[in-house]
């Protein structure tokens, strides 16, 4: 155990006041395989490889003893370690344990935060005592001067009062071995730096006592006042939940450092070393980890299509997907080492519409191995276009994307299952109350009865965004088993001016095609000859009257390929119908 000294309370640094100068803060089954989409992470300042160098190069240059404990909460195991399994005198790493079980028991209910804490002429220490023999504080002021100033007198209060054996209890449920904490004055507070790596991650992770009990253990910690090691040499506004501790001989800080790619467990606990040395030591472990952008628990190049993929609508699609593993370690089918996939589904207008119930297990693939993934979608009953993302996961299910694992994004164009492809042209230019040709393409498959269509149509005004008329417009029946074309007349709503119109084509009161949005100009009643051109002549060469200006969006549903099996033969060639 490093060093060896029997004292149950610790003291502060000289510099550590109460108020320190320094302080801051399918059904059918798609090949996906023509683009490979990939969302390539930030240029590293430093990979793993060089803050492993680094680190080494640190300690070696270091004058007394170091346990280090580095990891990212998203994977099993360490980035780095030295000395990982050493027991050392935690100085005040041990009032972790006693905010752990405080929060615990008021998870449960047996303590409140305005429950009153009274501070005991045994809880004051010559150094890091704060309050006066007789002060009475509530839990959350104990709590809060405990771990923000470190507190010596608050600290026993609460030690005497939740008890070491229940600390060590409740640490060990929690899955923290190897922390112990001092059952009566006579024994010494440890803990191994791997141990404090663990609470850390699990805190990181929100899995400490509870997810709510983890979340005030981190805004508490992070309010953290003694700033001299760990974030002394990181941007003032770099998020950091951590704790210090100090005694004859020791120095240490761990906590969980929220860099640009994610949290990092830093565990620094030092031994036989002056306090300056070990703050500089300690600071410069911090910013060597922040500047770091590490690898991520795994990465992945996914081959996805660059087309839309056409589906049915309120059908389980299978799509495809060749998935490569480009990290640096190997992925195994269960365990640590096993990686998820998730996908999340969002409609045209950005909002999430549906999403994987849960991460899906991505078979063991060795680094640079590539394998075929099929990956099930619920496509939702509404038609439209929807945008697919997927990514990785770690083995417990959180997204790997904040941690810099790529992602990568497809579309699907959901459609009936008897509809392939609808198309609306309306022309930009019409006339209040008057006809206009509008033009209605379609493409079927067989297997139910004909369909009378309509177009249902929004007229809305650009200032406020706000809808001014509505109404639908007949189309007529198509047949099914073969494409086809319909010329009908629109009628222009009663208004003049400039408008946006949404129009879709619809089966009753569903709608069968994308929605539209066109900006149009609604102009007055047409005066005759046409559009103030000169009458025509009798002369049967005379030029015709102007044709009116049609768009047609691009809101194809696309043709299946003849090379897909189960769709070859059924698309005759497009004909016009009258």
């Amino acid at each position: 155990m490093r060093p060896v000294k029997s004292r149950l309370s610790d003291e502060t640094s000289a510099s550590s006041r109460r108020y320190p100068s320094w302080v801051r803060r399918f059904g059918l089954a798609l090949a996906v395989c023509l683009v490979i989409a990939v969302q390539s992470p930030a240029q590293a300042q430093a990979s793993t490889s060089d803050l492993v160098r680094q680190l080494d190069g640190l300690i070696a240059s270091f004058p007394g003893g170091a346990g280090i404990w580095i990891g990212d909460p998203t994977v099993a195991t360490p980035i780095f370690t030295h000395d990982p399994e050493e027991h050392v005198i935690t100085a005040s790493l041990y009032k972790l344990g006693v905010l752990a079980e405080a929060e615990r028991r008021v998870d449960t209910g047996e303590l409140r935060y305005d429950d009153i804490v009274t501070i005991e002429s045994d809880d004051i220490t010559v150094d890091g005592s704060f309050e006066d023999a007789g002060t009475q504080l509530t839990l959350d002021e104990a709590l809060e001067a405990m771990i923000t100033i470190s507190d010596n007198g608050s600290a026993l209060a609460l030690w005497r009062i939740l008890g070491g054996e229940n600390i060590d209890a409740t640490l060990e449920k929690a899955g923290v071995k190897d922390f112990h904490v001092a059952f009566d004055e006579s024994e010494d507070n440890w803990a191994t730096p791997h141990a404090i790596g663990t609470f850390f991650t699990l805190l990181a992770k929100r899995q400490l006592i509870s997810a709510a009990a983890s979340g005030r253990m981190l805004e508490r910690l992070e309010r953290q006042q003694i700033n001299d090691r760990l974030p002394a040499q990181l941007p003032a506004d770099t998020v950091i939940a951590h704790k210090t501790g100090n005694l004859g001989g020791l120095a240490h800080d761990a906590g969980i450092i929220y860099t640009k790619t994610g949290p990092r467990v830093v565990v620094a606990m030092t031994w036989n070393g002056l306090d300056e040395d070990a703050a500089n030591f300690i600071s410069s472990i911090g910013s060597l980890v922040y500047s770091s952008n590490l690898e991520p628990a795994a990465n992945a190049r996914y081959q996805v299509t660059k087309t839309a993929l056409a589906v049915d609508t309120g059908s389980e699609t299978r799509v495809m997907v060749p998935i490569t593993n480009i990290g640096g370690r190997a992925w195994t089918p269960a365990g640590a080492g096993a990686i998820g996939l998730i996908w999340e589904l969002r409609n045209g207008q950005g909002t999430v519409v549906g999403s994987s119930a849960k991460s899906q297990t991505l078979p063991a693939l060795q680094p640079s191995q590539t394998q075929n993934v099929g990956i099930a979608i619920a496509v939702p009953a509404q038609p439209g276009t929807y945008a697919v993302t997927i990514g990785l996961t770690d083995a417990s299910g959180i997204p790997l994307a904040s941690a810099g694992a790529a992602t990568a994004t497809f579309s699907l164009r959901a459609h009936l299952p008897y509809l392939i492809t609808a198309e609306i042209g309306v022309p930009h230019t019409l006339h209040k109350g008057e006809a206009s040709l509008a033009v209605v393409s379609y493409g079927a498959l067989a297997g139910t009865t004909d369909r009378v269509l309509s177009i249902g149509w929004r007229l809305i005004d650009p200032r406020n965004n706000r809808t001014v008329q509505q109404g639908s417009s007949p189309v007529g029946t198509f047949k099914l088993s073969a494409p086809g074309t319909f010329f009908v007349p629109f009628v222009a709503p009663n208004a003049i001016g400039t408008y946006r119109l949404s129009y879709e084509l619809r089966d009753g009161a569903v709608s069968v095609s994308e929605p539209v949005n066109a900006t149009v100009e609604i102009a007055g009643p047409r005066t005759y000859p046409d559009e103030g051109l000169p009458a025509p002549s009798s002369d049967l060469g005379a030029a015709p009257s102007q044709s009116p200006r049609f768009e047609f969006p691009t809101i194809t549903i696309p043709k299946p390929s003849f090379d897909i099996p189960f769709l070859r033969g059924k698309f005759p060639a497009q004909t016009a119908q009258p």
